[in-house]
């Protein structure tokens, strides 16, 4: 895996989460009530952190169920960004986090206990987005670099009915990178499995 392919994911993946973010945040912060009203109970549903008031039993079938949810996503943002969609779909994230950020806090959950929460979810993302990307990189052979993207995001990826035209073979480039892949899942599982343990004992 070519690590300078790496890093320019990460930076690519980063700055559109948080550029989203920090928009988001500010219109949350002086629209509350707007924002609230259009998303604000999907948002409380599926972010549902109140085990507080739950039998250990029932945590731990909420803990199963966020895990799922979150292994769901994951596989989905794996996927599109091996696809090179990840800039939009962080983006979207980017968006989507500020809110249940908004949402938390009013459900009276600490700041501190938000803020390490939406931290660990928002990592799990990037950290799949940015290496499902440089996968991406080396199957449809597409730099990412800002004119390389808009042309295959306009040619390609539009295109939903088939498969984009791949440069190698992509069981070839995930048998080359078996290392990286393990390592990935690890990594990935490891977040995932922490992060439905804090969201429901963690507060």
């Amino acid at each position: 895996m070519n690590k300078q392919i790496f890093v320019k994911w990460l930076k690519i993946n980063t700055l559109c989460f948080m550029g989203a973010f920090i928009i988001a945040l500010l219109v949350a912060l002086l629209f509350p009530d707007i924002m609230r009203g259009f998303i604000g109970r999907w948002i409380k549903l599926s972010f549902t952190v109140v085990p507080l008031v739950l039998e250990p039993t029932t945590k731990k079938a909420l803990f199963t169920g966020i895990f799922v949810r979150n292994s769901i996503s994951v596989l989905v943002f794996f996927i599109g960004s091996v696809l090179l969609a990840a800039p939009i779909l962080m983006t979207i994230s980017g968006v989507f986090f500020p809110l249940a950020f908004v949402t938390l806090i009013d459900c009276g959950l600490p700041f501190w206990y938000t803020i390490i929460l939406i931290a660990i979810e928002s990592a799990f993302f990037i950290i799949t987005a940015t290496f499902a990307s440089t996968l991406g990189t080396e199957i449809f052979g597409i730099k990412p670099e800002r004119k390389q993207l808009f042309e295959y995001w306009k040619k390609d990826i539009t295109k939903l009915w088939y498969w984009p035209k791949q440069e190698r073979n992509w069981k070839i480039v995930f048998k080359e990178n078996k290392k990286e892949l393990i390592l990935f899942s690890v990594v990935i599982l490891a977040l995932l499995l922490f992060g439905a343990w804090f969201e429901v004992w963690g507060y």
